[in-house]
């Protein structure tokens, strides 16, 4: 707390010191004559005692920042702490890149995990974390740990019953029978043999949020029991605090400077042929309050170091499931006040929408649809929307999406190079492929939200022309979508074209405001990169370089962003176009027509 007059600093310091009423009317009666009423060293008393928990922790923060590791400008952080200490890391990260901090890298202790990989994995650990210490110490970053010993809590003066309300704001409590509904939506043997079908020895890493938490120890023990290497564990804390804290208040050269390390970590995933799970549930609107420009700027940056080293060497097995959290459900099911309730609609929900049980059957289903597809050959695929009432096209969405000679339509299951069976996103309800980028024409607009950067993206409107979208509109967050289609070579091209119809995601008659969820629920068009999968003759190609290079010969997008937005439902009719003209109805009243 800062005070402008030395009369009520001695004042709050005679009262944090207890020093008698006497003395503090003497110490009035100075101020007093100085020309300070009375009533206003009162006033500072009151403050000074109603300091909140947030005042009381960047007090802390600032003695830290201050004294103990006397943080200048431009240097990075490493802080080391406990899971309950992130409202309090909210309040560092923030204050630290205010000051114009580089990095501030946190290490949440997870001691669960570290004791299953200790009691059953045999192979070596990530070398990535040794690289990463290495890293910051050649940047000479500053370090401080939080633990029992260090109570950050205990250094921001705050009461038990503070200290316990700050905690809560962190925690969740899901109750028992919803934590096993959930595991039911997601469950372990599903994910590990069927999902990534993982082998013996292979590493994975698991992106999963914290309330997650007990779910993903079940299944790291389960990985792990049933051999395979070990397992990198990235928990998403609530709110994403310090990553928010840089977004909003690093420089522009921080939030464009990426880590050496990031790029040893990609390189080892490639190596090592790393398995890769996200549990989907983040909040759609969680950087709603961010700068849309300093997220493409930062977005663009690692994008730029990634791709290149994921297009290095052969792509493992991945896989997007959908896992909801008290976070993702509050504005899909808003008409449920009670979000421990809501959690739970969306716990049965979501058993039904990752076809648990049914999945490898299901997927069988949409392979035969994709072969059938391919057996046309079709020139193009047009998309137009009807008047609900009349059927007749309202204009809305007339577009002309032009397809490769070479293009072909996938489905579900996907294989590695090494012929390892997987499915790359849990729910799939889509047959899909990559069109030829510089034939898109027409006019298209959304029937869903696109959540983008923790942004939603409402009513897009767009006009292409040979490829190139020339105009383009949006009801919400119009320039963050502009600015994000902008900001790689080829964001402004298609890269996707997938058909989906008869979704049980549509037939919930809820928005996810979730891109996982919603492209599985309509048919949809992706901009950015395109597949190489979707190319025939491609995975042929063993090299790399030589394979890139054979796509964009054949007009195939190799953008480094990959977006998709939802187009379709009950008012789209999609047609396939032959070569000789003839028109296929394959999509009407959201059911396939073949």
């Amino acid at each position: 707390m800062k005070m402008n007059s030395v009369g009520i600093m001695n004042t709050a310091k005679a009262i944090m010191n207890k020093v008698t009423p006497q003395q503090v009317k003497g110490n009035e009666n100075a101020v007093n004559n100085k020309g300070l009423h009375a009533d206003k060293v009162e006033l500072s008393a009151t403050k000074e005692a109603k300091q909140t928990p947030e005042t009381k922790m960047l007090s802390a923060v600032n003695k830290i920042l201050d004294e103990d590791i006397k943080l200048e400008k431009g240097q990075a952080v490493v802080v080391k702490a406990d899971k309950t200490h992130v409202p309090f890391l909210k309040v560092f990260a923030e204050e630290a890149y205010k000051r114009g901090a580089k990095d501030v890298h946190v290490e949440i202790a997870q001691p669960e995990i570290d004791a299953l990989q200790k009691q059953y994995c045999k192979e070596p650990d990530f070398s990535y974390k040794q690289k990463r210490a290495e890293y910051y110490e050649k940047q000479g970053a500053k370090t401080i740990t939080f633990d029992t010993n260090n109570d950050p809590y205990k250094l921001s003066k705050l009461t038990a019953k503070e200290t316990e309300d700050v905690k809560k704001t962190v925690k969740t409590e899901i109750p028992e029978h919803i934590e096993k509904k959930l595991s039911d939506a997601f469950n372990e043997k599903e994910v590990f043999h069927t999902l990534l079908n993982v082998q013996k020895g292979q590493p994975i890493s698991i992106s999963a949020e914290r309330e997650h938490e007990k779910n993903v120890l079940k299944f790291v023990e389960y990985a792990y029991k049933n051999g395979s290497g070990p397992i990198d564990v990235n928990f998403n804390e609530p709110g994403d605090p310090v990553g928010k804290a840089k977004l909003k208040y690093a420089s522009e050269d921080a939030l464009k400077d990426v880590p050496s390390y990031v790029a040893d970590m990609w390189q080892e995933r490639v190596d090592r042929k790393t398995a890769r799970l996200f549990l989907e549930g983040k909040d759609p609107e969680g950087m709603a309050d961010v700068d849309p420009k300093r997220i493409v700027m930062q977005t663009k940056a690692v994008n730029e170091v990634v791709k290149p080293i994921r297009k290095s060497g052969p792509e493992s097995q991945w896989n997007i499931i959908y896992a909801p959290t008290t976070m993702s459900v509050k504005k899909t099911y808003a008409d449920v006040p009670d979000t421990i309730k809501a959690l739970e609609m969306a716990a049965e929900d979501a058993k039904n929408i990752n076809r648990v049980g049914g999945l490898k059957a299901h997927a069988q289903k949409l392979m035969s649809v994709a072969d059938k597809m391919n057996d046309f050959h079709f020139k193009e695929i047009h998309f137009y929307s009807v008047d609900p009432e009349t059927k007749k096209p309202d204009g809305k969405t007339d577009l002309h999406v032009g397809m490769h000679d070479k293009s072909r339509f996938r489905a579900a299951a996907k294989n590695t190079d090494d012929g390892v069976e997987y499915m790359a996103n849990t729910p799939t309800e889509e047959v899909f492929s990559s069109p030829d980028k510089t034939k898109t024409n027409g006019w298209v607009s959304t029937t869903l939200p696109l959540c983008l950067n923790g942004n939603l993206v409402e009513g897009i409107r767009m006009r292409f022309e040979n490829g190139k979208a020339v105009e383009v509109y949006a009801d919400k967050n119009e320039e963050l979508w502009r600015e994000h289609i902008k900001s790689a070579e080829g964001g402004d091209m298609l890269g996707e074209v997938a058909l989906v119809a008869n979704s049980p995601i549509f037939h919930t008659g809820r928005v996810f405001n979730n891109t996982l969820l919603d492209e599985n629920a309509a048919c949809h068009i992706a901009v950015g990169a395109g597949f190489d999968d979707c190319l025939d003759g491609a995975e042929d190609i063993k090299d790399y370089k030589e394979r890139q290079k054979y796509m964009n010969e054949n007009n195939i997008n190799d953008s480094n962003i990959h977006t998709d937005f939802m187009i379709g439902g009950p008012n789209v009719v999609v047609e396939g176009v032959k070569e000789d003209g003839t028109k296929v109805t394959l999509i009407k009243d959201n059911q396939f027509q073949i």
